[in-house]
């Protein structure tokens, strides 16, 4: 693998925070926002790009060889929604999209999402008028769950003046 150069692009940066910590200081044109489902955390599903952005040898355990626990997000708790309400309230943006996906009816507890629908969009409506588009995707399925009408949805919210 080749890394990036961020520094061969003026406009160009790289932040590694908490995300509700960083749209306190910053300001953009669009803000992507991609929050975890549901309540399996990243850092134990993603360990191998922590690990990467880290560079260090971490010890793995468990049938799933996996980390120890880490960066543990409140997107992936009963909290995931004030979580959402606390980062939509502070980006400083002409316009937020928000990818997310329907797996609030999955059979599964720890696949199902901890933000409904109707929560994220009320939460968006509040900053500005949104609108939704939808697309049919793949469902990942390591267990038994069977999701047919498995969806990718894009929120964008033009943020009022």
């Amino acid at each position: 693998m080749r890394l990036i150069d961020a520094k061969a692009y003026d406009t160009v940066q790289i932040y590694r925070e908490d995300s509700n910590d960083l749209v306190r200081r910053i300001k953009a044109d669009i803000f992507y926002v991609d929050p975890p489902y549901n309540s399996r955390q990243y850092s134990r599903f993603y360990h191998l790009y922590e690990t990467l952005v880290h560079w260090d040898n971490r010890e793995l355990s468990g049938v799933a060889m996996k980390p120890k626990c880490e960066n543990m997000s409140e997107y992936c708790s009963s909290k995931a929604v004030l979580a959402f309400e606390d980062l939509v309230q502070h980006i400083n943006a002409k316009y937020i999209v928000v990818s997310y996906n329907n797996t609030y009816q999955s059979k599964s507890s720890s696949s199902m999402n901890k933000i409904s629908l109707d929560e994220l969009l009320s939460v968006l409506n509040k900053k500005g008028t949104t609108q939704v588009f939808e697309q049919a995707y793949r469902f990942f399925n390591a267990g038994k769950t069977d999701f047919s009408d498995h969806k990718e949805l894009l929120f964008i919210t033009n943020v009022y003046e």
